[in-house]
């Protein structure tokens, strides 16, 4: 039977650092007295992520801010310790009695409950891992659908041996942080632990079926000689456009299959015909079906090869009918795209074409980290804004995200869509700092941008939908969505006010003090967005203080500009700064717009952009070293994963 290690002072835990049970036993405690289990078979860590969870002191909470001061005569930023305290990384206590430092120079706090607490839990968690790492989807279409290039061993995949090949070279290990090096290290069994490829950790965030909420079908004729046949609805096979019926889908929500056979009824029920490609005849084109999780109601969206929503009628209005007839529960809302260009591209970029027909205008999803039971916050989603495919799953990339803020940030989110990343880090560090009572604890603001007038009114929403006491914002009182497409937030043609001689010399003495203290954030400006791209909003001065930098870009990575700012080194001379007003003395071509980020926190759907983006960026002479990266098997069945990587400076 295992002796707990029961850590009363330093003294008697660094005596039982080294300590080892007898081999016959099968376990071992390693070195620098950490409380992870080991077998001859498998490595449990105490955290899914091999992490170390640790407690607070028993002498009161360990939370601090983040918040750093400027020296005076140095110009530097002062360094900090960090340790990861309720899940997430917060600033040592160098004189706490219960916390030890190892010789990688982070620091860990040990609780008695910490032996114990999580063994089963992630013992459950890594048996659930590996059978979804393992299992098989089952589907009876695969090899002839295209959707899926695997039906088991869902990361047994080309792109992800790619990444770990990439996270195993020596131009990567160089830069990877020691602290990060030595955990990941201490969380494997001794026979693998120079095996650097494991830096590179793999998870399956969810279930490898049923798990798409949000799919993009094709139409064609259901007959090739009768237009008015009615369509079939599926894929477009392998290097063609011929339409495979994909019906029963096992990566689909059943929500999803459902609706699919619906619309394949009404269709032959009504005679809606399919366009055809090779003329340009024809009305239904795709299909979008987005399922309401709460509900299971699927929000659907008709793309019509028309240029106006009248040019759709008579058909139009006929399908609708049959649909809600024949389904009527099954429906949350559902939507008209006209789209009549040539091309592949399912949408027209014109927002002007999107017509609600039925139901509300907006999907409504828990915020990822918000209690079921209570009203901690939605996301709101129409059809003209970008979802996950994997809702549930992106949940876990957002957990860890939220994680690795440390407590008291100011953060910046660029391509932040609806705001799920920094909405869930506002909860988060929130509800941490209630629970503790710190009334200036939390994230102190966020900031985040995009350049989608659809994804400012969703993110109002959902900012209206969390606590006051989080946001800081008393709700609106939104009007009943008319649907007038071309509106966009109101944006003031008031130029920034120029400082005054004053106000100038009033900042430089501040900056001159020992520790520079912001003025308090105005309750309107703790949480904001900004309609503009990832490279307008840095250049607009939107990163300007932040102490964290969340990027979340397409597949082709980060923009020019925004890639360019972040390999500048840090300048001890530029004075800080939260708005652009505060610089309007200096020239603006020499401005550092992400002087004060420390944290950046990249969120990759192309991983060969990825790649491309932390070459530039660990080559470059900005300090930035890789604490973590995680690859995610976001879409089982297909070639593709999401990597959040975690670099620090």
């Amino acid at each position: 039977m295992m002796t707990p290690l029961i850590p009363t002072a330093t003294g008697i835990l660094l005596a039982l650092s080294v300590y080892h049970l007898d081999a016959a036993d099968g376990f071992s405690f390693p070195s620098y007295g950490t409380h992870h289990v080991h077998t001859t078979l498998m490595s449990w860590s105490d955290d899914s992520d091999g992490s170390y969870r640790s407690a607070p002191s028993r002498g009161g909470s360990t939370r601090q801010k983040s918040g750093r001061g400027r020296n005076a005569k140095s110009g530097q930023s002062r360094r900090e310790d960090y340790a990861t305290t309720n899940g997430r990384r917060t600033k040592s206590n160098r004189h706490s009695k219960e916390s030890i430092r190892n010789p990688n120079n982070n620091f860990r706090y040990v609780d008695e409950y910490d032996l114990s607490n999580n063994y089963d839990d992630n013992r459950n968690d890594r048996m659930i891992q590996q059978q979804r790492l393992t299992n098989s989807i089952g589907c009876p279409l695969f090899g002839t659908c295209p959707g899926c290039v695997v039906d088991n061993y869902v990361a047994d995949i080309d792109i992800i041996k790619s990444a770990q090949l990439y996270f195993s070279s020596s131009s990567i290990q160089k830069h990877i942080l020691s602290s990060s090096r030595g955990q990941r290290s201490r969380g494997r069994s001794f026979d693998d632990a120079n095996d650097d490829e494991e830096f590179y950790q793999i998870k399956v965030p969810s279930s490898i079926t049923q798990w798409r909420t949000q799919a993009k079908l094709a139409a064609s004729s259901d007959k090739k000689w009768s237009r008015d046949s009615g369509c079939k609805i599926g894929l477009y096979q392998r290097n063609s456009h011929d339409v495979l019926p994909i019906a029963d889908c096992q990566v689909h929500h059943p929500s999803i299959n459902q609706a699919v056979d619906a619309i394949v009824k009404a269709t032959r029920e009504v005679r809606t015909p399919a366009y055809q490609e090779d003329t340009g005849h024809g009305l239904l084109r795709y299909v979008q079906c987005q399922v309401e999780l709460s509900t299971g109601k699927v929000c659907l969206t008709l793309v019509m090869n028309a240029e106006k929503l009248k040019d759709c009628q008579p058909h139009l209005s006929y399908l609708v009918k049959e649909l809600k007839r024949s389904e009527p529960k099954l429906w949350h809302s559902i939507w008209c795209h006209c789209n009549n260009s040539a091309g592949n591209a399912i949408f027209a970029r014109d927002s002007t074409r999107w017509h609600p027909v039925e139901g509300p205008p907006y999907i409504r999803e828990k915020l990822p980290g918000a209690d079921p039971d209570s009203h901690e916050g939605l996301l709101y989603f129409s059809p003209m804004v970008f979802r996950q495919a994997n809702y549930e799953g992106f949940g876990e990339i957002a957990k860890q995200v939220r994680e690795a803020i440390p407590n008291g940030s100011k953060v910046c989110e660029l391509y932040a869509g609806v705001g799920l990343l920094g909405l869930s880090a506002l909860l988060h560090h929130g509800k941490l700092a209630e629970q503790y009572n710190e009334p200036d604890g939390g994230i102190q603001w966020l900031r985040c941008s995009d350049e989608n007038p659809e994804n400012y009114r969703c993110f109002e929403r959902a900012v209206s939908s969390m606590p006051v006491k989080i946001t800081g914002r008393f709700p609106k009182h939104f009007q009943k969505d008319t649907r007038k497409i071309d509106k966009s937030p109101k944006k003031s043609n008031k130029p920034d006010k120029e400082l005054s001689i004053k106000d100038l010399m009033e900042s430089m003495m501040s900056d001159a003090s020992d520790e520079y203290i912001p003025p308090a954030v105005e309750p309107s400006e703790k949480v904001t967005y900004l309609q503009a791209s990832a490279a307008a909003a840095i250049n607009k001065g939107q990163a300007l203080g932040a102490d964290v930098l969340i990027v979340d870009p397409p597949r082709k990575g980060l923009d020019e500009p925004v890639l360019r700012q972040l390999c500048q080194p840090f300048n001890p001379n530029q004075m800080y700064a939260e708005k652009p007003n505060v610089l309007s003395h200096i020239p603006r071509h020499t401005i550092n717009w992400v002087n004060d980020v420390r944290t950046l926190i990249y969120v990759s759907c192309g991983f060969d952009a990825l790649a491309r983006d932390c070459d530039q960026l660990l080559s470059s002479n900005a300090g930035w070293k890789i604490e973590s990266a995680t690859g995610y098997v976001l879409f089982p069945g297909s070639n593709h994963v999401e990597t959040v990587v975690v670099l620090r400076r």
